[in-house]
């Protein structure tokens, strides 16, 4: 049987938890940053990273061995400040093989509201790079992480997937059609110029709306590609956001801000009273849900925006992709169980070197010749002797299966530790 993964997780997502709260334990990109750091400090944790999207918020931890630790369910509200005992029954948490398998599936998009949308594998991605550069993955979660990206992208390459209208930018354009029927020269203002601010902004203006999206001044400190303007789409200050809200149709918003972009109190007095469709795509949300009263306004958040499908059409599509993942998690178990045996191999390593040594011991002192040639000798021998053990049961992990290979390292292990052998 292979050693389990030194893995566990806790996730919420769009299964059993409402948007409202999902937004208490959403982060934004500093905040995880931050997160991870006081976790992997507060508990000694080996490796930890957080995934926080519109749709779930997943903590994957590698504890470390030596000390206890709460569970990654009481870490998570500990390091929120929030009442674990109100929240336990939104909650799942997995560990080892469960986990590991959980986050494979949730890179390929079998897990997402949109069934196998494509944006979930790059989220994955960004939360690891994250972690990467705060320094708080080890080898275990930086092993995982990868193979699940890796299987992800071998799914998508394989597999069809997410149907045409994946992304959520085309969901919105779906929405949005649905309500209004044609959108040429519909005026839509986009509050967020991120990722998906840009691809929403981009699919409108191809059907023909009128576009204007936010830029905040900051923009120009930032890498060119976070700060890309749609072509057709016309940029206004996000300072004078409000302003813009009366010529609207439809407003939008997709930000990673905590706090909110629009509020009752600030747009009194910029609306028009012409119908209006407003839109917020963030967790946790852009729009002050109050605003969903005021008798012009048709408010949506995500959760409206995708509602759960039937997925019995994409039964064999998941069975396809489950066996890719099964072909990557089988090695990442390799993996696993060779790195628990190197431990055992440097073991056999030291006491075959030692036993050789004192063998070897008296031969080499009754040979005239001064010390230290004697001690030169000593050591080539020692370094033969190494290079040849390791070689010879690392071979054998090439031409035998994976818990055989296991046996004879055990039984290798346990003559090399007999006494008879070294007197």
């Amino acid at each position: 049987m292979n050693p389990d993964f030194n893995i566990k997780m806790v996730g919420i997502d769009h299964n059993k938890a409402a948007i409202e709260y999902r937004e208490l334990f959403s982060f934004t990109k500093a905040g995880s940053a931050e997160a991870m750091k006081q976790l992997q400090t507060r508990y000694a944790l080996e490796g930890c990273v957080l995934l926080s999207t519109c749709n779930r918020t997943e903590l994957y931890i590698s504890p470390s061995e030596e000390a206890g630790c709460p569970s990654p369910f009481a870490m998570l509200c500990d390091v929120k400040g929030l009442n674990a005992l109100q929240y336990g029954g939104l909650f799942i948490e997995r560990h080892g093989e469960e986990a590991v398998r959980h986050l494979m599936e949730v890179a390929c998009g079998l897990d997402s509201k949109i069934f196998g949308e494509d944006q979930i594998i790059t989220q994955v991605r960004e939360a690891l790079l994250l972690a990467r550069s705060n320094h708080c993955t080890d080898i275990m979660v930086e092993r995982v992480f990868q193979t699940a990206i890796g299987a992800a992208k071998r799914v998508k390459s394989k597999i069809k997937l997410a149907e045409a209208d994946g992304s959520t930018a085309l969901q919105v354009l779906a929405l949005l059609k649905e309500k209004l029927g044609n959108l040429q020269g519909v005026s839509c203002f986009m509050i967020g110029n991120g990722k998906m601010g840009q691809m929403i902004c981009k699919t409108l203006t191809n059907n023909g709306a009128s576009v204007k999206m936010t830029q905040r001044k900051a923009i120009h400190g930032q890498k060119p590609a976070q700060s890309i303007v749609p072509e057709g789409c016309v940029t206004v200050p996000y300072e004078e956001r409000l302003q813009e809200l009366a010529g609207a149709k439809v407003v939008i918003s997709a930000t990673r801000s905590p706090h909110y972009t629009l509020k009752v109190v600030e747009i009194d007095g910029y609306l028009s009273q012409e119908p209006s469709i407003w839109i917020d795509l963030a967790v946790p949300r852009d729009i002050e849900p109050e605003i969903g009263s005021l008798p012009q306004i048709e408010l949506f958040d995500i959760d409206h925006l995708a509602k759960e499908e039937n997925r019995s059409k994409y039964d064999r599509a998941a069975e396809d992709a489950k066996i890719i993942l099964g072909e990557y998690l089988e090695e990442l178990e390799q993996w696993n169980a060779f790195r628990e045996v190197i431990p055992e191999i440097q073991n056999i390593v030291r006491m075959t070197v030692e036993d050789v040594s004192k063998r070897l011991d008296q031969p080499i002192g009754s040979v005239p010749m001064p010390e230290a040639h004697k001690e030169q000798i000593r050591t080539e021998i020692e370094r033969a002797v190494e290079k040849t053990v390791g070689k010879l049961l690392f071979g054998l992990k090439d031409t035998l299966r994976n818990s055989l290979w296991k046996e004879c390292v055990d039984a290798v292990y346990d003559a090399a530790n007999r006494d008879t052998l070294k007197s």
